[in-house]
């Protein structure tokens, strides 16, 4: 694929291919969207990007305490209305059931889920696939993600790196889990304003795939990471799959 062809996906972008599609490992929902999301899940997309939006309020807000308290209160009957309603997976749910909740997956992660409110707005795209895969992402960190003053926290950069390496190495079609993640912070990352992060595959050894990326703002490097990511056997991801919707029945 050639960057012309760059494909987004993310927590505000689209649904991009499935990189490696016709890898060993066919476990795609793992690093992609997979498939449309369920008019459910798209109702859960506005819910998410409105309690998003709550949460900037929340920070930044000069409201009085009267006005913030009515605004507690509109939030608790959101979340009684939701409480009174069924959760997880039925016991017996079929196998193919299972299987198609877990193609929204992507559309879950806590780092750029479209459903999932707690995701920050990174949007991914591929540039390369196979074995030196390269993807591209940008970000603007709103103050909830303020660490030092006007500066990203870093655990967040770390997360995003975390992310953007773990998609490029699923694009070089035999995906895996992080096993270890070195972040260099080189300068401030500021808050609100456009980052770019990129990620490549240098090397796949076996089951290890060693990534590297880089995360700027403008021409300004603000940090550099490694990872080294074992690629997973299906049956192994089919197993964490098992186990959390067995959790979620619970």
């Amino acid at each position: 694929m050639s960057s012309g062809d760059a494909t987004p996906t993310g927590a505000a972008g689209g649904v991009g291919a499935v990189p490696g599609a016709s890898a060993p490992n066919h476990f795609g929902g793992f690093h992609v969207q997979a498939g449309p999301l369920t008019a459910a899940d798209q109702a859960r997309v506005e819910l998410a990007d409105e309690v998003r939006a709550m949460i900037r309020e929340i920070i930044s807000t000069d409201a009085n305490p009267d006005d913030i308290r009515r605004a507690r209160d509109h939030v608790r009957s959101g979340v009684e209305l939701l409480l009174a309603k069924a959760h997880g997976v039925a016991p017996g749910v079929s196998e193919a059931a299972l299987i198609e909740r877990s193609r929204n997956f992507l559309a879950r992660s806590p780092m750029m889920g479209s459903i999932n409110p707690i995701a920050m707005p990174l949007v991914i795209s591929t540039v390369h696939e196979g074995e030196h895969a390269m993807v591209e992402a940008r970000v603007t960190f709103s103050r909830a993600y303020e660490g030092a003053p006007g500066c990203v926290h870093g655990g967040f950069v770390a997360s995003a790196f975390d992310e953007v390496l773990g998609v490029a190495q699923s694009a070089s079609g035999n995906p895996g889990m992080t096993a270890n993640l070195s972040v260099d912070y080189r300068s401030p990352t500021p808050i609100l304003h456009e980052l770019v992060f990129r990620g490549w595959c240098e090397r796949i050894d076996g089951r290890k795939i060693y990534t590297r990326g880089t995360v700027h703002h403008g021409d300004t490097l603000c940090a550099e990471a490694t990872a080294l990511f074992l690629s997973m056997r299906p049956e192994l991801f089919a197993k964490l799959l098992a186990m959390r919707d067995a959790s979620g029945s619970s």
